[in-house]
């Protein structure tokens, strides 16, 4: 189980970068326009994105970090926003890659934002947080369409296509 949640953090990784080799070739009023996103516009998504890496992580490791809001901007300029969102991304691969197998079916218990006590197995928490950034790349990238940017091609399949099968 361990190698295919560290393949798959291999992918959310990959597919941020194609994401952004479209979200580089906008303004900053582009990215920080209100698109009718949940979190209004690209930027606002990207910021929810990181700040939600950093919960789920810190709550992981003990760290104490308690936005007061979903949408709680972290980061306002979005170049020091995109650095932010990979070195969060980087302490997660380390993170997985330093787990043993038996941690996956083992329950991990945390306190919500809501303040109360909650319990998930480890493997249905990572599954969660990479279900979840999937969710916001594919808002992100209705929202370069509607901006008349090219839609970057961040499927799963193509991430495998380009890195597993390169050499057959």
């Amino acid at each position: 189980m361990k190698a295919f949640f560290v393949r798959n953090h291999q992918y959310h990784f990959w597919a941020t970068e194609v994401l952004y080799r479209s979200l580089d070739a906008f303004s900053e009023d582009d990215l920080k326009k209100d698109m009718g996103l949940f979190f209004r516009s690209i930027h606002g998504t990207i910021n929810h994105l990181l700040l939600v890496e950093k919960l789920w992580f810190s709550r992981l490791v003990g760290e104490d970090f308690q936005p007061k809001t979903l949408s709680q901007e972290l980061q306002y300029d979005p170049k020091a926003l995109k650095m932010e969102l990979f070195l969060a991304m980087k302490r997660w691969e380390t993170w997985l890659e330093s787990q043993t197998e038996d941690i996956w079916q083992k329950v991990f218990t945390y306190k919500t934002m809501r303040g109360f006590v909650s319990r998930l197995l480890y493997c249905d928490l990572i599954h969660h947080n990479m279900n979840h950034r999937t969710h916001h790349r594919g808002q992100i990238s209705a929202a370069i369409t509607a901006l008349g940017g090219t839609t970057p091609e961040m499927d799963y399949v193509y991430f495998l296509q380009q890195t597993q099968y390169q050499n057959e």
